[in-house]
């Protein structure tokens, strides 16, 4: 029973913080109001924030009825239920105010955000304020326990493995052992057998795959745009990114998503799909970061719900730091490599064999073997480079040093990346099993191996 002022005449069954594990959001809300005549309105509310040990925040978007609800009757119900245990609790509350701006408000938006971003709603479903409400009363509705799925880490079994993890990366010279170490240790030794390494390109809008473990495709060169998704809102906001019910999230999101498809033919811009575990629940991405700058992101997925917990989150951030670190500590390295040009002697074309249709688009360096995309950007017009040194001049030995003044790459003057793209062409070639490869031959020095005739044809624009 309550009183007059809003207020209960028995003591609560639970205070805010004993729930505090609900409102993660992971199953959206309920929100019911009514008019001072009593006619209700029930509807879900995507994000609750607590705020402090009295008070909680509503994400407001589409709560006009609400409003006008409030402004006549401020007390309303609210269930929550908790995403792992499905605990159910219903929160007596009473409308406070209204804010627009501010910490609370940051946070609720960037919650928010995050679900938009998963079904391409960012123009639509974004937040128009944060409504704060004051709780009187928390009644539990059904109550199991807490539950601990299988597969976590605890926090010393965690620290064990993150040890040497980091002294593997540790000891790495170069970037391409780099990126195996990391995934490959993520697996073995902290229980992530799904990740993924992205870094920024040079825009610094647009990440890259540069390394898989656990998927069907590695999905090399794939892109996320940044602020796309948990990935690209952990590249965006320089935040770790959680989600332990992706598809509860996606399917809310998606209840008022107007989403179209385009397709089209073979041109320009053919897209890698990302790598992603069909039906995941859980994914943590932690951006990677050194000396203020965003480097890349790296990203793990798990089919189980709630399966990254704080210890997860702290564990994969160490690894971000110590792995952006040492990027950046080898690309100096490679820069500071002055290395002479090499030229290999005149070598006669392959002719035996089957022949290698190369197709290149100039417009975005989009490059097709066979008529089967390979990749784009950077990439692209480095193999395009490289293959038409080998087959004008019989070229097989390069520098990083010659190859990053080619003006045809289109590098930028600062932050170029290129080691990155070198890698990454590197391993799409080897994923592709492509009769071309790349083979590192010393400190700033490759060789390009070409196994199979080729048959160069370059695409002026989308329309050749």
């Amino acid at each position: 029973m309550t009183t007059p002022e809003g207020g209960s005449s028995a003591a609560p069954e639970r205070a805010l913080r004993d729930i505090a594990h609900t409102l993660a959001g992971y199953v959206p809300s309920v929100l019911a109001t009514s008019s001072a005549a009593g006619v209700p309105n029930v509807t879900y509310v995507s994000k609750v924030l607590m705020v402090d040990e009295q008070r909680v925040a509503l994400s407001n978007q589409f709560l006009s009825k609400t409003a006008r609800n409030l402004a006549e009757n401020p007390q309303v119900s609210l269930l929550v239920v908790d995403g792992e245990s499905h605990d159910e609790y219903r929160l007596t509350l009473v409308y406070e105010r209204t804010e627009r701006r501010g910490p609370v408000f940051d946070q609720l938006a960037t919650d928010v955000d995050l679900i938009a971003s998963m079904v391409g709603m960012e123009d639509v479903f974004r937040l128009q304020a944060a409504d704060i409400y004051r709780c009187t009363n928390i009644e539990v509705i059904r109550e199991l326990g807490p539950i601990d799925p299988p597969g976590r880490l605890d926090s010393v079994a965690a620290g064990r493995g993150l040890g040497e993890l980091c002294a593997r990366i540790s000891r790495c010279r170069d970037l391409d052992a780099l990126v195996r170490v990391t995934v490959d240790g993520l697996a073995e030794l902290l229980g992530h057998d799904h990740s993924m390494l992205l870094l920024a390109d040079e825009t610094g809008r647009t990440l890259f795959t540069i390394a898989s473990r656990g998927y069907e495709t590695e999905g090399i060169g794939s892109e996320v745009s940044v602020g796309d998704g948990v990935v690209g809102m952990a590249a965006a906001q320089c935040a770790a990114m959680r989600v332990g019910n992706l598809r509860q999230m996606v399917k809310y999101g998606s209840s008022v998503r107007r989403s179209f498809e385009e397709a089209g033919g073979i041109g320009p811009g053919r897209e890698i799909p990302v790598p992603s575990l069909f039906e995941a629940e859980s994914r943590l991405a932690v951006p990677a970061m050194a000396l203020g700058q965003l480097v890349g992101v790296l990203t793990v997925e798990d089919g189980r719900k709630h399966r990254y917990t704080e210890v997860d989150e702290s564990a994969l951030q160490v690894v971000a730091s110590l792995l952006a670190s040492t990027i950046e500590a080898i690309r100096a390295e490679e820069r500071a490599v002055e290395a002479a040009s090499v030229r290999s002697p005149a070598a006669p074309p392959t002719t035996e064999g089957p022949t290698t249709h190369v197709r290149f688009f100039a417009v975005d360096g989009s490059t097709f073997l066979d008529g089967d995309y390979l990749i784009k950007g950077v990439a692209g017009r480095l193999l395009w480079s490289l293959l038409r040194q080998n087959q004008d001049e019989g070229r097989i030995e390069f520098t990083n040093r010659e190859v990053r003044l080619d003006p045809s790459l289109d590098l930028p003057d600062f932050r170029d990346n290129f080691e990155s793209r070198l890698i990454l062409l590197k391993r799409r070639l080897d994923e592709r099993g492509a009769p071309i490869r790349i083979a590192k031959t010393g400190r700033g020095r490759f060789r390009l191996d070409v196994g199979a005739a080729l048959r160069l044809e370059a695409m002026g624009s989308p329309e050749d």
